[in-house]
Parts: C-alpha cells; sequence; structure tokens
C-alpha cells in the first residue's frame, strides 16, 4: 500500500477524508493477484502510462463513451449523403432525361459552375466513389494497425486524417484537389467506422451493449438526414455556401470525437490483451458500474472470465495461413465471413438501389416539382431515422436473427410491390407512382429498424478478440465495396431490364431468409466470451444451424455460457487449464501477422 506525499497546502479537512479512504481501501499486504491501484492526489503524476484525463464511472462514463463513438458513426453517415446527388445525376445521363430531379451537394450551382468537369456523368460517379474506395483502404489500413494503435488511437488517427480531407474538400479550388481530399476523407472515415462499433462493443455491459450499439448505428441516419435537409436548405443559397458550409461541416462530428476520447480508458480487452492489467482492471471498474471498488465481485468476475480466455489464447499461436485453411481451433474464418455476410446482404437487399430510384419516381412519374421531390427525399430520411431509432428497444427484445429475417421478408414483400407498380408505371402513372412511392417509405421503414442497425452490430460481436479488429474492418469494407459495386450496375439495370431489375433485390431477400435461419446464431444477451465459446471445435454446436438447435436460436443467455464462465473464472482464480471438453469454453488461437 503506497501513501502519498501530501503537499503544504493540504487542509485538515481533506487529510482526514484521504486517511480513510486510504484504511477503507486497505486489503493487507500484496499477493500474487494483480496490484491494487493507490489513490491519487490531485496534481499527482499518474502511476499508470497514458492515464486517461477525467474520472467518469458508471453511466456518465457509458454515455460519453456511447457519444463518442456516435461522432465517429455520424461521420460515416453525414457523407453519404453526397453518393445519391452522383447517383441520380448518373441516372439521368443514362435514362436519357435531363430533367430528372438531382438531391444534393454535387448538383448545386455553383459547384458546377467551380467544377464543370462534373457535367459528365463518369466524372460525377468517380467523384462519388472515390470516397468509398477511400474507405476501403481506410478499412485496410485499421486491419493493419488497429491492434498495434488501440481503439482510442485509431480513432484519434482516423479522425486527423478525415479533418484533413474534409478541409481540402470545403477549401477546393481545381477538382484534383476535391478529388484528394475525397480520397483522404475516406482513408480516415474507413479507419473510424470499422473501430467505433469495436471499441463500444467491448467496452459496454453485456446487457446493454445492443442497444448501446443502436445508438451508435443510429447516428449514422440521423445525420443522413440532417445532411438531407442541409443540403435542401442550402441549394437556396446563390454562392458557394451551397456545397462549401455541408462540407465544412464535417468538421463537427470530428472535434466531438476527438474532445470526447480523453475522457474515456482504453478497451479494457485490448488492455488485457496487451498484459495492461492494472489499466484493465480500472477500466473495468470505471466501465461496469457507479463508483465500484477495485474488489467488487462484478469487477473481478468480469476480468478474471476475461483473462482466463486470454490466457487460453496465448496457449497457441497460429498463422493468418491456418486460419485462412481453417486448421484453427475457434473458427476465425467462418466468424469474419458471417460478419462480412451480414454487410453483403445489406447491400445487396437493395437500399441503395431504391435510393437511385426514389427521385426520379418522384419528379418523373407523380408530376412533383423539384422542390416538392427534396422536401419528400428529406421526409423519407426523417422517417428513416425514427424507424431506426425503433431498434433500441426491439434489438433485445426480438433479438439479432429475428429482426434480419422479418426484415428481409419486410425488404422482399416491398420490392415486389415497387417492381409492380414500376412495370404498370405506363397505365397510370400517376397512380402506380403513388404505390412505388408508398412501398418506397414502406421499405426504408422496415430496413430501418431491422438491416439498417443490425449488420453493424453483429460484425461487432462475432469475431473473437484475436480477429475482432480485422474482422470488422473486413466486414466495414465489404460494405463500402458491394455497395460500390450496387451504385454501378444499379442504372444499368434499371435502363437495359425495367422492372425486372427489382425483382432480383426480392429474390435476394427471399434468399437471405434462409441464410440468416441457418447460418447465423443468435448473439443477443451473450458476452463476447460466450461467442468464443460457441463457435469453439469443441463446442456441439456446428455450422449449418439445426431446427432443432434452441441455443443457437434463444435470445436468453444460455445455462452452457453461463456454467462455462463459471469455469474460467475459476480456472482463472486457481491457475489451472480449461477441460474445454466439458465447458466448451474458449480457446481462441493468437493470431500471427
Amino acid at each position: 500500500m503506497r501513501f502519498p506525499v501530501l503537499p503544504p497546502s493540504w487542509s485538515w479537512r481533506a487529510s482526514i477524508s484521504i486517511l480513510t479512504k486510504c484504511i477503507n481501501s486497505y486489503e493487507g499486504p500484496a499477493s500474487n493477484g494483480p496490484p491494487q491501484p493507490y489513490l491519487q492526489l490531485e496534481g499527482e503524476r499518474p502511476p499508470i502510462a497514458n492515464m486517461v484525463l477525467g474520472k467518469l464511472d458508471g453511466y456518465a462514463l457509458e454515455v460519453t463513451l456511447t457519444a463518442a463513438n456516435s461522432a465517429a458513426q455520424a461521420w460515416y453517415g453525414y457523407d453519404q449523403v453526397l453518393e445519391p446527388a452522383s447517383i441520380s445525376l448518373t441516372e439521368s445521363f443514362l435514362l436519357k432525361d435531363r430533367k430528372g430531379v438531382i438531391s444534393g451537394i454535387l448538383i448545386s450551382s455553383d459547384f458546377i459552375n467551380t467544377f464543370p468537369q462534373t457535367k459528365d456523368a463518369d466524372i460525377q460517379g468517380i467523384t462519388a466513389s472515390c470516397f468509398s474506395l477511400g474507405n476501403l483502404v481506410g478499412c485496410l489500413l485499421a486491419a493493419v494497425f488497429g491492434d498495434r494503435l488501440g481503439r482510442k488511437n485509431t480513432l484519434r488517427c482516423g479522425a486527423a486524417v478525415s479533418a484533413i480531407g474534409a478541409v481540402l474538400q470545403f477549401a477546393a479550388a481545381t477538382f484534383p484537389m476535391l478529388i484528394v481530399g475525397r480520397v483522404i476523407n475516406g482513408f480516415g472515415n474507413g479507419m473510424t467506422s470499422s473501430t467505433c462499433g469495436i471499441y463500444q462493443a467491448e467496452s459496454c455491459r453485456g446487457a446493454r451493449r445492443g442497444k448501446l450499439s443502436v445508438i451508435v448505428v443510429l447516428h449514422n441516419v440521423i445525420f443522413y438526414m440532417i445532411g438531407s435537409w442541409l443540403t435542401l436548405g442550402c441549394s437556396f443559397s446563390g454562392s458557394g455556401v451551397q456545397w462549401r458550409l455541408p462540407l465544412a461541416i464535417q468538421l463537427v462530428p470530428c472535434f466531438v470525437l476527438v474532445s470526447l476520447l480523453p475522457l474515456l480508458p482504453e478497451s479494457p480487452r485490448w488492455l488485457l490483451m496487451h498484459d495492461r492489467t492494472d489499466e484493465a482492471h480500472e477500466a473495468l471498474r470505471r466501465y461496469l458500474g457507479k463508483a465500484l471498488a477495485h474488489d467488487d465481485p462484478i469487477v473481478t468476475k468480469e476480468l478474471m472470465s476475461i483473462s482466463g480466455a486470454i490466457e487460453i489464447e496465448r496457449r497457441s499461436h497460429i498463422s493468418f495461413k491456418q486460419v485462412l485453411l481453417q486448421r484453427d481451433r475457434s473458427g476465425h474464418l467462418k466468424r469474419l465471413l458471417l460478419g462480412c455476410g451480414t454487410q453483403f446482404m445489406q447491400q445487396f437487399g437493395g437500399i441503395n438501389a431504391l435510393n437511385y430510384y426514389f427521385p426520379v419516381i418522384l419528379e418523373n412519374n407523380i408530376g412533383m416539382s423539384e422542390l416538392m421531390a427534396r422536401i419528400l427525399t428529406g421526409c423519407n430520411a426523417t422517417s428513416y431515422a425514427i424507424s431506426s431509432a425503433l431498434c433500441f428497444w426491439m434489438i433485445e427484445r426480438f433479438g439479432r436473427r429475428s429482426l434480419m429475417m422479418y426484415g428481409a421478408a419486410l425488404q422482399f414483400l416491398a420490392y415486389v410491390m415497387v417492381a409492380i407498380a414500376v412495370a404498370l408505371l405506363s397505365t397510370a402513372p400517376f397512380e402506380w407512382g403513388a404505390v412505388a412511392i408508398t412501398f418506397l417509405f414502406f421499405y426504408y421503414a422496415a430496413f430501418g429498424c431491422t438491416w439498417g442497425m443490425v449488420p453493424w452490430v453483429y460484425q461487432a460481436e462475432v469475431n473473437s478478440l484475436a480477429m475482432r479488429t480485422r474482422g470488422a474492418a473486413a466486414a466495414t469494407a465489404t460494405n463500402w465495396l458491394f455497395g460500390f459495386v450496387c451504385t454501378q450496375f444499379t442504372p444499368v439495370g434499371i435502363r437495359d431490364i425495367g422492372y425486372r431489375f427489382y425483382i432480383i433485390f426480392a429474390c435476394f431477400n427471399l434468399i437471405f431468409i434462409f441464410v440468416v435461419y441457418f447460418l447465423y446464431p443468435e448473439t443477443s444477451n451473450r458476452t463476447l466470451e460466450d461467442l468464443d465459446a460457441y463457435f469453439d471445435k469443441d463446442s456441439p454446436h456446428r455450422t449449418i444451424i439445426p431446427i432443432g438447435d434452441r441455443v443457437a436460436k434463444q435470445r436468453s443467455r444460455p445455462a452452457e455460457a453461463i456454467e462455462a464462465e463459471q469455469m474460467r473464472i475459476e480456472a482463472a482464480e486457481m491457475g489451472k487449464d480449461v477441460d474445454a471438453s466439458k465447458t466448451h469454453t474458449t480457446h481462441i488461437e493468437h493470431i500471427e501477422p
């Protein structure tokens, strides 16, 4: 036990208070267990390297953590406002209809006058898609350097890179400067968007992980909505404010993220993985509740459970090649593909295809003015945000599997009706156009509270600790890659095969129902270590989920997971090995680069 030296100005009241706290926290001589932290006085240098600022804990820390990660995700959503603009313009050229509504920044008059190159459909597509390609590179950077930097430092680096890109964009005087800014912005955005979900999942309590992760992803949609209305408002300006102001506001989420990070501890699991036990112990104490003691059973139980899983992991070292050949115990490749699969299904569920066609139906088929079409586009973004918010109450109540299956079924219905409406547009343009718009709104509402949220939560949960950074980066890269693919072939599909193009997406959604049912186990109300046990080689659970496998489908925490956790804790406390054949507990190999 270390007693700090009191400064000369210390009052007698403070002395009594500090002495009382020291006596109450004293637990005897140091043992072989983790060293006990000592009380730090104001102005004294922290004993732990890189100690975070502030002493938030419990609910206040939970709110701050969620706000910081929400800012990272908000940036991702806000930048998407630029994508539909280029899509709509490309469509106008491909459909030989130059009257189509073109919403967003890239079609403002001052922007076109400043960058006349964007009048060409191919250049317009490049202007938007280079941001997506930059995000792919950013995800790869996070996969390579994320585990070395840590969650907080990866977010800091991503925010710094994105800020540079944002400044280059809103200050752009030449077209190459704009493109470079878009690419750099994509680099940083890929790093932050693939890391914030991991940081959130690893740091918050298991029972609240789903809801808090939804709040983080929800800010993607909220800022997409804000961006839609902001570009509408700025369109009334006749100067560079039309596009420079929306681009400059990208710095607001960056400022919020960088300001909140110093108040947060690093991810406890990342700290334990790097043998920073004291910091991990303190981080867990602060994350798990208000004013908890270091020896509180809640803290020690969680610490021992995570430590036990990591100790098992370190007993086996395998190469990434062995992971790809599926020679590992923990199903790393299978889990990575499950995370990537959710993002693939999100994109091929057809969100970008409907996003693409929405403004054209409004103006060309229903006969609305450009202004009214813009307003309804903003209303659709608002209803999308509201439906996404409902997922906060639904994700733990219905579980991840049910939301994905029900969402795919509703999206299937929406696409069938849109295909019928588009096929019959020529017979009654206004009537069938109204039907199409109705089911477009219906689709967004169904997507928002299901596939819009769940993939981002699932990808952060399903991967093991050793693969979590790479898995999340790969899943996020999958989202950007196939979003880019859908963006590129949608105009060609609509032009060449018409309403049949929407039937293709209807079929995809129908297939996804069965894919989720037979391949995706439930992750709600499980700890991250429970999922490690589920995918272990000695686990009775297999890749294809049998109809009778209740453990894989139930929303409540399985009894076998509780028993496995208890044996992990006992093994960690006694320094013994865990019998995997009895507990199916974690055997995650350490993966060498």
